[in-house]
């Protein structure tokens, strides 16, 4: 039998909330130094060699975890779970699993995230989707004065059937967020305002 969470999610307690989390997660990513100097200590956290990666893993989770977070927002109400369908078609709430597949079908960057988390928690995949991948650039600097810097650029190369499908993995978390955002607000999900409050004029 399942059972409620509630009490471990360290207060988080709306789907908002969740996408308020995705946001900061998005805002820390630009935040980070964009290059390190190799072979030396961090001047602080943003600073670490993998940083960004750390980053992007982490947003990348958030964005998934936000699907589960709709399945039971929708799960017992049925006005919503309408609005839903209505939105977004036939979605199949028999299951978190078959939920799921839907919105990975549905919106590629979920399929991402999906990939990414799954890779990162079981490093050898049983099925893993032929047709996904993801790359890492890394630009290495060396300067006159004898230090040397790193880039690290995560890109997701492929994802479904464009082959060609190369897009920066903080360009595909924002049109995420923002894609979230749109759907939560056209579906009226409630609680919005207590973490997204208006701007005061």
């Amino acid at each position: 039998m399942a059972v409620d969470a509630s009490d471990r999610t360290l207060g988080l307690i709306n789907i908002w909330q969740v996408l308020r989390k995705l946001y900061w997660e998005l805002w820390l990513i630009d935040e980070i130094s964009p290059t390190v100097v190799l072979g030396g200590k961090p001047k602080d956290p943003l600073h670490a060699q993998d940083a960004i990666l750390y980053a992007t893993i982490n947003a990348s989770s958030t964005a998934l975890a936000l699907v589960d977070w709709l399945y039971h927002t929708f799960l017992e109400d049925q006005t919503l779970c309408a609005k839903l369908k209505g939105v977004v078609g036939d979605v199949d709430m028999k299951s978190e699993k078959s939920f799921l597949a839907f919105f990975r079908e549905c919106n590629p960057s979920i399929n991402a995230c999906h990939q990414i988390c799954n890779a990162n928690k079981h490093f050898h995949l049983r099925k893993p989707d032929p047709y996904f991948k993801a790359m890492v650039f890394e630009f290495v600097i060396e300067s006159p004065d004898g230090t040397t810097k790193i880039s690290s650029k995560p890109h997701i190369i492929r994802n479904g059937d464009d082959p060609g499908a190369v897009m920066p993995a903080h360009e595909m978390l924002s049109s995420l967020a923002d894609w979230w955002e749109s759907l939560l607000t056209e579906i009226e999900v409630p609680g919005r305002e207590m973490f997204f409050p208006a701007p005061v004029l």
